[in-house]
């Protein structure tokens, strides 16, 4: 088993209601996850960057899709079974999982509130300050996905996110390398205060679901070597997320009782007499 994985832009990673059998650490790129509607509808539940650790479901099936939003989105995939086992036996191992799993019930609970209370302006400028804080550099940031995935993620229309961009843009809170002219990736957050102050005060709001700081280096972090891929016994050896299976009680079977010990089973048990 390859220890990276590459996908192409809108390549599926792995679809909804199939067997969750990996999670997966982000290593390049950017990843979405979403659902499709009955009536044709997409939502997208959370976006992952480098460092990011996502697939971590509690049951045995994806409820959501995953795709590659970035071109050569580079992956690690981590075996299921591999962390459960490792959780049942290293306790510090288990709360780290655990932090994962808080992690992305906060972050749902908190999106909820967002498409339930917030205004399109307040969902815009929630979003901005945490894309900001996981992968801004100075306030400038590369947005991976595009506007019709942070609508669908917002819960508002394309025509929407780009009415309330250009608002920020004309209020010079925001600037865009390209003007109004057309849509492009890369902008700058001139005034962040103004966003912050647009969101209700009683409104904390976390976007990032997981990431690397939850893991630590020594578990999921992709390893400092001259080499950038690993065999499966190379991670084993050098990450040590991969636990050794369990080894087996020897439990000798009652057919290989001692003889012995056979004949006093089937002794006859002595009747004692009643006085």
């Amino acid at each position: 088993m390859k220890s990276t994985y590459s996908y192409a832009k809108d390549e599926e990673i792995y679809g909804e209601g199939k067997a969750a059998t990996f999670c997966y650490q982000v290593i390049n790129g950017a990843v979405r996850i979403s659902r499709k509607l009955t009536n044709g509808r997409r939502q997208i539940g959370a976006f992952y960057f480098p460092g990011d650790i996502f697939g971590l479901e509690p049951w045995f099936q994806y409820r959501w899709s995953a795709e590659a939003i970035a071109e050569a989105t580079t992956l690690r995939p981590v075996r299921r079974k591999a962390l459960l086992r490792k959780a049942q036996s290293n306790l510090s191992f288990a709360r780290n999982v655990w932090s994962i799993t808080e992690r992305d019930l906060r972050h749902a609970d908190d999106h909820r509130i967002l498409l339930g209370q917030l205004t399109a302006t307040e969902r815009l400028a929630a979003f901005f300050l945490q894309i900001n804080d996981r992968i801004g550099v100075g306030g400038q940031i590369e947005l991976p996905m595009s506007r019709t995935d942070i609508a669908d993620y917002l819960g508002l229309t394309i025509e929407t996110v780009s009415r309330e961009i250009t608002k920020l843009s004309d209020g010079r809170i925001l600037s865009r390398p390209d003007g109004h002219l057309r849509w492009n990736s890369g902008i700058t957050l001139l005034r962040p205060e103004s966003l912050r102050a647009a969101l209700p005060r009683s409104f904390a709001f976390d976007l990032s679901a997981t990431s690397e700081d939850v893991m630590g280096l020594t578990i999921l972090h992709p390893c400092n070597s001259a080499r950038s891929a690993f065999r499966e016994t190379d991670i084993v050896a050098k990450v040590g997320c991969w636990p050794s299976p369990p080894q087996p009680v020897p439990i000798r079977p009652p057919h290989h009782a001692d003889p012995e010990e056979r004949r006093c089973r089937m002794r006859p048990r002595p009747e004692h007499s009643r006085a």
